[in-house]
């Protein structure tokens, strides 16, 4: 029980950033109804240059989508559906000169808000404060669409409804659906005219949804407001504290655990020193990916002493964690990752010292 409270005392506090950031979208609190300027009218006919037909491989739309999301400015409003929670948030993103910033507001509850510049976050809260998040570890959903996908692990198709309609514009609609039971499905709506991700849900093996975002209204290809701009530019507010996640800057790093089972498709994409999940130390993690689902390795000293594993859905995210003991030293294993919460249990318990140590090749990312 006690490894149990760990996890979620440790991880709700992040949820919503590791949530949102998944999705890489944007929008803004303002309505404005501005023309489109030459540079955003250029913006909205050179994505669509690039959108794919129905002679092309579904795929295609895949790598559209992620250009998309970073060269288009627009400005929206979403819901955000986990389980039985339901929030509303507004979005703003400015592509305007090759930036790509972007802005995410909390619309319930209480103000929230995640601004995105490159590769910096800055998570906001009136009891909290301010929390930046620094080497951009924190990758948006949409880029992991954008890798090739190995037909032995997801098969990508048109759904049987090709077209739909999603905050008042029509929507290509795509089913990615796993070859087994160790990872969830998707569904995608883009958007017919530049590929921009409209909706998308996660899916259960029972064909339930998990996770669900909605635009309910976008505006493409716009120039933001003076006013946008500024809530985005967080240059000079320097309170808050920042989280640098430190990433292994060889190809090869050492590792000195194994998992004795992975899911097939998946493999190492990076090796960071990373904030421990379950203390407040600093530990080595290991990441692995098929192309879109992923998951990380958190193995550190445990001083409880205690024997025991505890299980639990954070959200969209499985969090397992498991002390074990080797010889007087015990040790917490944590897995955590956007896959079904067996598979997390099954790699949690696999996980082993090397008898030697050894170097694990990671993925350029």
């Amino acid at each position: 029980m006690k490894g149990k409270l760990r996890i979620k005392e440790a991880f709700l506090s992040l949820l919503f950033v590791l949530t949102l950031t998944y999705y890489g979208l944007a929008g803004a609190i303002e309505n404005s109804a501005q023309q489109h300027s030459g540079v955003e009218q250029a913006q909205i006919k050179e994505a669509g240059k690039n959108v794919p037909s129905f002679q092309q491989a579904p795929s295609a739309w895949l790598m559209r989508m992620e250009g998309a999301s970073r060269n288009l400015s627009y400005r929206g409003v979403f819901v955000y559906q986990q389980g039985a929670l339901l929030d509303t948030l507004a979005i703003t993103h400015d592509a305007y000169n090759h930036q790509d910033k972007e802005r995410i507001v909390y619309l319930d509850g209480l103000p929230r808000e995640v601004v995105r510049n490159g590769k910096t976050l800055t998570y906001s809260t009136p009891n909290r404060g301010i929390i930046r998040f620094n080497n951009g570890s924190l990758m948006p959903m949409v880029k992991r669409f954008s890798n090739v996908l190995s037909d032995k692990n997801y098969q990508i198709s048109y759904a049987a409804k090709h077209f739909f309609r999603i905050a008042g514009r029509e929507a290509v609609v795509l089913s990615i659906i796993p070859t087994d039971h160790y990872r969830y499905g998707y569904q995608l709506w883009l958007d017919a005219k530049t590929a921009l991700p409209l909706k998308s849900v996660m899916l259960g093996g029972n064909g339930s949804i998990i996770e669900r975002m909605q635009f309910t209204h976008i505006e493409i290809g716009v120039r933001l407001t003076q006013a946008e701009m500024q809530a985005m530019d967080k240059s000079n507010d320097l309170s808050g504290k920042v989280i640098n996640i430190e990433k292994s800057s060889k190809k090869g790093g050492v590792w000195n655990w194994e998992a004795g089972w992975i899911p097939s498709g998946f493999v190492v994409k990076s090796i960071s020193e990373r904030p421990s999940p379950v203390s407040n130390q600093k530990t080595d993690a290991v990441l692995y990916s098929d192309g879109i689902a992923s998951f990380s390795i958190f193995v550190e000293p445990d001083e409880t002493r205690v024997l025991s594993q505890s299980s639990e859905n954070i959200g969209t995210l499985a969090a397992v964690s498991k002390i074990f003991r080797r010889g007087d030293t015990f040790f917490n294993v944590t897995v955590i990752g956007d896959v079904p919460l067996g598979t997390a249990e099954r790699i949690a318990v696999s996980v082993r010292s090397r008898k030697n140590t050894a170097t694990v090749d990671a993925v350029k990312e």
